[in-house]
């Protein structure tokens, strides 16, 4: 072998770079040719991949693949199911709901694992996964089991937990009357008021708006520092700034900890008061070491404030965007709230029967603005055949969640903002199996009940209190585009709250 190499070194030290490159690019074509022609795999169609670098040369050239609108005209060209390769990894896309139903309802039992291979993920949780998001297989059904189980415990789905959020509302009003109607972003007040609730969950404490827990923006930086697809593909230790990611996440373990070890200072197994007392009494009762291993718990104290926090926080963000946007809108809720709440109290979960508008408006800005547009990623832990196509183990399988909810087959119009299309002729909400912003089957999100509480008591309380419009000499803020990272975030925008 030794022989060879130094044959090899020597061959190339006698001819030029050109002929070097030209090699080297033969080579590379060759392996590409034998490997994307593997006669036992039946790929649904797909663009050119191209060796080392997969796809991302076609998202490069044709877009900036920086928005949920980028992959759309790849189903015009190739059809609903598509072979992608994201650098060296195989992925499937699927754009619409039956074939999202299919894969991750009827045949979840084989496409619910997370691809923790991706390097990113395995940089952030290890080749194994961890939590409820990213574990998968026997481990994560009882993760998930004891993760629903003890929010139950907590409040989730009970009158404490509503009173909790209506304080935060009512929080949020007396930060955002300080503005007395001058022009400032929503940005932060609303992720505090987001962040407090969970916070108050997994924590047990919820922070003034004048102090920011560290906590917090290191988060939504960890969150930011990465874009799009390049989460997908090995090349993003070459894409993405990994070390500054990687420094964000060590911040992040490192704070959370230290409210594990303030936590353990005061512990009384008798008295659970949060999700980390939760943790500290599982992990020493030594219950199923296997399963409830401390990083695996710590990581579902990680999962439970990362999602919490981000998604609904910025659906808050893009409800406010469409409300300034379409004022007609922003009225016919507000008189619906004066007609059934009054300026008396706070919104409960009770007067949601009785606002057919409002909740019509509030599931018009999960479709049009959904915060995850691709899902988190599923994996195959077996081969299948998934619309008559062969999908291998160990290909990752994304839910195009965006295309389903801005397909015209599914809602007419779908670029426009028509929050009466989930009404009826009597005024009655129109439910839809299509409207699946939380994804579905059994990696659905289980933070679904919190958020639709949290974004029906906020929007409500914020619009019982304040007219918003769009400050004088602004630009309206962008309904459609936004900053495409982890998750979708709109772009920073200004709004004038002006007292009712």
């Amino acid at each position: 072998m030794a022989k060879i190499v130094h044959s090899l070194v020597e061959f190339f030290s006698t001819v030029g770079l050109p002929t070097v490159l030209i090699f080297v690019a033969v080579l590379l074509l060759s392996l590409w040719m034998l490997s994307s022609k593997n006669p036992r795999v039946n790929w649904p169609p797909g663009p050119v991949c191209f060796p080392v670098v997969g796809c991302l040369p076609q998202m490069m050239i044709s877009g900036r693949r920086r928005q949920p609108t980028d992959l759309l005209p790849w189903y015009d060209t190739y059809g609903d199911i598509i072979h992608v390769k994201f650098g060296e990894q195989h992925a499937i896309l699927l754009g619409t709901h039956e074939l999202i139903q299919e894969a991750f309802v009827k045949n979840a039992a084989t496409v619910s694992d997370r691809p923790t291979w991706i390097y990113f993920i395995r940089q952030i949780v290890g080749k194994d996964g961890a939590g409820v998001i990213f574990k998968s297989g026997h481990e994560w059904k009882e993760l998930r089991r004891f993760t629903l189980s003890s929010l139950r415990d907590l409040g989730l789905g009970r009158k404490s937990l509503q009173e909790r959020i209506q304080d935060e509302a009512r929080y949020l009003v007396q930060n955002i009357e300080d503005e007395n109607g001058k022009a400032f972003s929503p940005r932060d007040r609303v992720g505090k008021a987001v962040s407090n609730i969970i916070a108050t969950i997994v924590f047990g404490v919820r922070h003034d708006y004048n102090d920011t827990p560290e906590l917090l923006p290191v988060l939504e930086q960890a969150l930011r520092a990465g874009e799009g697809i390049e989460l997908f593909t090995n090349l993003a230790r070459f894409l993405m700034p990994m070390k500054k990611i990687m420094a964000l996440v060590d911040r992040l373990y490192s704070l959370i900890r230290q409210e594990v070890d303030r936590h353990r200072q005061s512990f009384d197994p008798t008295d659970i008061r949060d999700f980390i007392d939760l943790f500290i009494k599982v992990t020493q009762e030594e219950q199923d070491p296997e399963i409830y291993a401390e990083w695996n718990v710590f990581r579902i104290i990680v999962d439970l404030y990362l999602a919490g926090t981000d998604t609904t926080a910025n659906t808050l963000r893009w409800s406010l965007i469409h409300m300034v946007n379409q004022l007609d809108v922003q009225k016919r809720v507000q008189q619906e709230i004066d007609q059934v709440i009054g300026q008396g109290r706070v919104a409960k979960m009770e007067d949601k029967a009785e606002m057919p508008f409002t909740e019509a408006t509030i599931l018009e800005v999960l479709r049009i603005s959904p915060v995850v547009p691709l899902g988190v990623p599923h994996a195959t832990s077996e081969t299948i055949n998934l619309d008559g196509y062969t999908i291998p183990k160990g290909t990752m399988i994304l839910g195009d969640l965006y295309r389903v909810l801005h397909d015209k087959n599914n809602f007419e119009d779908p670029y426009k903002f028509k929050p009466e299309r989930w009404l009826d002729d009597n005024s009655k909400v129109i439910k839809s199996d299509k409207l699946i912003p939380f994804s579905i089957g059994p990696r659905a999100c289980l933070g679904k009940g919190l958020a639709e509480m949290e974004l029906f008591i906020f929007l409500t309380t914020m619009l019982q209190n304040f007219t918003f419009k769009v400050p004088e000499g602004e630009k309206p803020p962008d309904g459609v585009e936004g900053f495409n990272a982890s998750t979708f975030t709109p772009y920073d925008y200004n709004v004038c709250a002006v007292r009712r």
